[in-house]
């Protein structure tokens, strides 16, 4: 094969192939070459997305309807864009959506500055919120679901992460439909909270890669920073009940050290410096 399979304009999405031979076609994009290009042409394409950092799974490439289902895989990868643009929407979402207890509350607004620390947020209206992660959710749908016309149901479903986007996609479907009822003016009038928002962060880990590593490194150390919050705790458990019984019948301890638990929480504040001054003052008395 003395001719390059790829011409010097081969690189990005839309990448064009050159002639190879006059015997041989010419495809514009690499998709076509896939899915109906020779052996060689194939592989080049291949080659080339991986260089791209855009691989196919390797279970269709085992599939006997390669051609076929390799198209609408491409399709997927088109709305790359959209599927990012939507999770990052759903994160905006958790800003702009009036708080449940902020709607509860009858004597201040939401939009009060001076009660709310977040008052002067572009709140959406329940209406507008509604729609608004309505139409995300839709969008969700179709990213989770979408697989499954280019992977089949038999290896959609061997992938452990696919399990977890269903199962978080059916929580969030729901949290909106019990949302939906709370709004209405004829149903129940008492929601105690919404998941939803909290879901929709882990949506964006899921999608991304980097943030899936990221969690499980800290993973990893989780082991190390709960001995040490074990190795604190045990501390913290034997300085209070030593303070306790060495400051039992002085006159400070009856004041700040009257129980063990009180103690304990004493004890903590100075730790941590959460408010040392009011467990000082006292002793400088």
């Amino acid at each position: 094969m003395e001719k390059a399979l790829l011409g010097e304009s081969s690189g990005g999405r839309d990448g064009l192939f050159r002639r190879i031979d006059k015997s041989t076609s010419k495809f514009t994009r690499r998709s076509d070459a896939i899915t109906h290009g020779s052996p060689f042409q194939k592989a080049a394409a291949l080659v080339d997305l991986a260089e791209d950092g855009m691989g196919i799974p390797e279970e269709i490439l085992d599939q006997e309807n390669f051609e076929s289902v390799a198209k609408f895989y491409f399709i997927f990868i088109r709305f790359d864009i959209i599927w990012t643009l939507n999770y990052f929407a759903m994160i905006a979402l958790n800003f702009l959506e009036k708080p449940l207890w902020c709607q509860n509350n009858s004597g201040h607004s939401c939009n009060d500055r001076e009660y709310f620390y977040l008052g002067q947020l572009p709140y959406l209206t329940a209406a507008e919120s509604f729609v608004f992660e309505g139409i995300t959710v839709i969008i969700l749908v179709a990213h989770i679901f979408f697989p499954l016309s280019y992977e089949g149901f038999p290896v959609y479903w061997k992938n452990p992460l696919n399990w977890l986007k269903v199962i978080f996609l059916c929580i969030v479907v729901v949290d909106l439909v019990a949302y939906a009822i709370y709004a209405s003016p004829v149903a129940f009038n008492f929601l105690p909270f919404r998941i939803a928002p909290y879901i929709r962060v882990v949506f964006l880990i899921l999608h991304n890669r980097d943030l899936q590593t990221s969690i499980i490194i800290l993973g990893g150390m989780l082991k190390t920073y709960v001995n040490v919050l074990a190795l604190g705790l045990l501390f913290l458990l034997f300085s209070s009940w030593l303070a306790y019984v060495m400051f039992e019948d002085t006159q400070q301890g009856k004041i700040v050290f009257t129980s063990y638990g009180t103690t304990l929480y004493q004890m903590l504040i100075l730790f941590t410096t959460s408010n040392n001054p009011d467990v000082w003052i006292p002793a400088y008395k």
